[in-house]
């Protein structure tokens, strides 16, 4: 059987059949089709959609079949997303990740060390009562002796030659003072802390509204919020500080692209970054 024109009107521009397609995570896809028609005229049309397709309306896939004096047309356009979230298009898919990962850090930088334990602490209930935090003057002193190798009586005689007064004769040293001489002294001069990193992928093709910003990276801004269901897995995002990273973005193929932005967290991030992390504080 042959394909006919339909009197002079040619390809109709509303396609004959449209079938829509739904899977989870990928969204809705709809596929036109002009099942039978004259292969000179659907050729054409299929020139046409191909060049708006390359110029980014949308369009996913075309395909153009022919034989035995009739063809038919295939497309397949990305229409909607699961979800609709403000500021992107409906074509455009939203995928969250919040990744725990390890950071190494300087010891004198662990929590424990500038917690106050001289009454009662939820986190270091089993140390109460072993004063106050290192301070500044502290750390700079227990460094100082660890690296000269100085035992407990070259501490307090080398103290009182350099007329140092406070916490520096060995008898006077804080109980936090002494096991941070400790861990420095036997190589201990790390800790791991836990970081977090949100990563937020969006998926749409080229004309799809993202318009991910480059503003403000590589600096702590205002904790980001789920664009997406994470928020019925994950109640709150960890306190803390979120520093913001240069968004990417990557060609997936057949007319799909994915942007990605990423958020990492920190207790406090340094002030160089617009942080809190200081020494005057």
């Amino acid at each position: 059987m042959s394909a006919t024109k339909n009197g002079t009107g040619g390809v109709p521009a509303t396609a004959p059949t449209t079938i829509k397609t739904w899977e989870a995570g990928n969204g809705e896809v709809e596929q036109q089709e002009w099942p039978l028609g004259v292969p000179s005229d659907l050729s054409a049309e299929y020139a046409a959609l191909k060049a708006a397709a390359i110029a980014g309306d949308g369009t996913q896939s075309l395909e153009y079949r022919a034989g035995q004096g009739r063809a038919s047309l295939v497309k397949r356009i990305v229409r909607k997303a699961d979800t609709t979230t403000d500021g992107y298009s409906e074509d455009v898919t939203v995928v969250e990740e919040l990744y725990a990962v390890d950071v190494l850090k300087d010891i004198s930088e662990a929590p424990y060390f500038a917690t106050d334990l001289s009454a009662s602490h939820p986190l270091y209930s089993k140390q109460n009562g072993k004063g106050e935090p290192v301070t500044a003057e502290q750390l700079v002193w227990v460094r100082d002796c660890v690296e000269n190798r100085l035992t407990t009586d070259r501490i307090t005689s080398e103290a009182k030659r350099l007329g140092l007064t406070g916490n520096s004769e060995w008898e006077d040293w804080t109980t936090l003072m002494k096991e941070l001489r400790y861990h420095l002294s036997h190589g201990v001069e790390t800790f791991f802390e836990t970081g977090f990193v949100l990563r937020r992928s969006l998926y749409g093709v080229r004309t799809s509204a993202i318009k991910a910003s480059f503003a403000s990276i590589n600096t702590v801004v205002a904790a980001p919020t789920f664009k997406s269901q994470m928020d019925q897995l994950l109640g709150t995002l960890p306190t803390g500080e979120w520093l913001y990273k240069p968004p990417q973005a990557e060609h997936l193929g057949r007319g799909r692209w994915r942007v990605t932005q990423e958020w990492q967290w920190s207790e406090s991030w340094s002030i160089m970054y617009g942080g809190t992390w200081n020494g005057t504080t």
